[in-house]
């Protein structure tokens, strides 16, 4: 019997993938909460000597994409801010901002700082900052400088060949009535990346798919598949980073279907439904 077109249920939103037109991977969006396809177009009304619609032409079909993340997503800003993280891995450092607090009398590990970029402010229990300036001393504990003991990588030549590796240890000042102190000083890091979003860079459009799990009104029991693919996706370069915890940690993304004007049939997007059982996942 030929499938026939009819109601369906969403059940849920599955996940969202993106890829440069080539098949390139871009990234996934496993953590959909919602996600909604709006068409518009533009009209013209002809009427009649008294005002009544006659008839309505409708032209420049236009369509916009709008989802919302769980969580913030990397790949995605990365995505918007159009240029290429820079992932540190054991071969290739990433020199990163570092802001720590560290308690009076206790010792804080900054191993592969760069040199010249600590600064130690102390920090009142109530969020002030102090305005003395500390500096970097020699070694000696003092109420008006801090000191970093380097130790360098020492290796076992033994056989059980264990190498101890070389680390960089900040004393904060001894001054008297503070209790805490923050350090802010930069670092190699060489597992972690740097997402750039300047004002030069905008984001190129790709394939955007989403893949919904639904179900037939009159066969509940069963899910089945539906994918509806966007052959030009320009996202928006505008986007919230919701820097906060709790259950408010969303990510907007947005963006607007292109027509491509080379193709016969001008596809703006396509509805697949896949008559097929899914399993739950």
């Amino acid at each position: 019997m030929a499938f026939k077109l009819g109601d369906v249920i969403v059940d849920r939103l599955q996940f969202g993938y993106g890829a440069k037109s080539n098949g390139t991977p871009l990234y996934a969006l496993t953590q959909l909460t919602e996600a909604s396809i709006e068409i518009t177009a533009d009209s013209t009304d002809i009427n009649d000597k008294d005002g009544n619609l006659i008839y309505r032409k409708y032209t420049g079909k236009k369509g916009e994409v709008t989802t919302t993340n769980a969580f913030i997503n990397l790949a995605v800003a990365e995505t918007l801010a159009a240029n290429d993280a820079e992932i540190a891995t054991d071969d290739h450092g990433v020199v990163m901002p570092m802001i720590q607090i560290v308690k009076a009398g206790e010792t804080l590990d900054i191993t592969n700082y760069v040199e010249g970029s600590v600064v130690v402010s102390s920090l009142s229990p109530k969020g002030s900052m102090g305005k003395e300036t500390y500096t970097l001393g020699s070694g000696k504990e003092s109420a008006t400088e801090f000191y970093i003991k380097h130790t360098d990588e020492v290796k076992d030549s033994g056989d059980q060949h264990i190498t101890t590796p070389a680390s960089d240890i900040l004393t904060p000042p001894t001054a008297e009535g503070e209790t805490q102190y923050i350090v802010k000083y930069k670092k190699t890091i060489h597992n972690g990346a740097k997402i750039t979003n300047t004002g030069k860079k905008f984001p190129k459009a790709h394939e955007l798919f989403f893949k919904a799990l639904v179900v037939d009104k009159c066969d509940t029991e069963t899910l089945k598949g539906v994918i509806i693919h966007i052959p030009s996706f320009m996202p928006s370069p505008e986007f919230t980073l919701a820097l906060q915890g709790g259950d408010s940690q969303t990510m907007d993304y947005k963006g607007a279907m292109m027509l491509n004007a080379c193709s016969p049939d001008q596809e703006l997007f396509s509805i697949y439904y896949i008559d097929e059982e899914e399993e739950d996942i």
